[in-house]
């Protein structure tokens, strides 16, 4: 009687091992999960704010170097954050131009979607670029 009762009072002690188990790995398998898709939006939101500043610099490079021609492309460049991220993806966008001689520093700035409200970093992509000048031959 005491081979057979002894397999029985070991099965008794682990009952809601399992359940502790859950406990203890569960908030841990979320954390991962959680993070992972945060680093995912991440470098989404990177993504939108390098072909941003792509598209800045390509605007900036066959246009103008006025004022006034820097600040359009600044704006329009912060609406194409927009279009491309559908909203969402880069936030808080700014777009800077700085034109130097013939040179042209196109930095984008924004937040990307985050999973926990303010948990999101912050994102810059900066591209430099040539602005195309007509020279007359000699």
């Amino acid at each position: 009687m005491t081979s057979s009762a002894a397999p029985l009072t070991r099965l008794r002690e682990e009952t809601g091992a399992s359940s502790v188990e859950l406990l203890v790995f569960f908030p841990l398998l979320m954390l991962i999960i959680l993070v992972t898709v945060q680093v995912a939006l991440s470098w989404y939101g990177n993504e939108v704010a390098i072909a941003t500043a792509r598209e800045t610099a390509r605007v900036v490079r066959e246009g103008g170097t006025t004022a006034a021609e820097l600040a359009q492309a600044e704006a329009d460049g912060a609406q194409y954050a927009t279009r491309v991220g559908g909203g969402r993806a880069l936030t808080h966008v700014n777009v800077h131009i700085a034109a130097v001689g013939d040179q042209a520093r196109i930095t984008v700035t924004g937040t990307s979607m985050d999973i926990i409200g303010g948990l999101a970093p912050g994102i810059e992509a900066t591209i430099t670029a040539p602005i195309e000048t007509f020279r007359e031959d000699t």
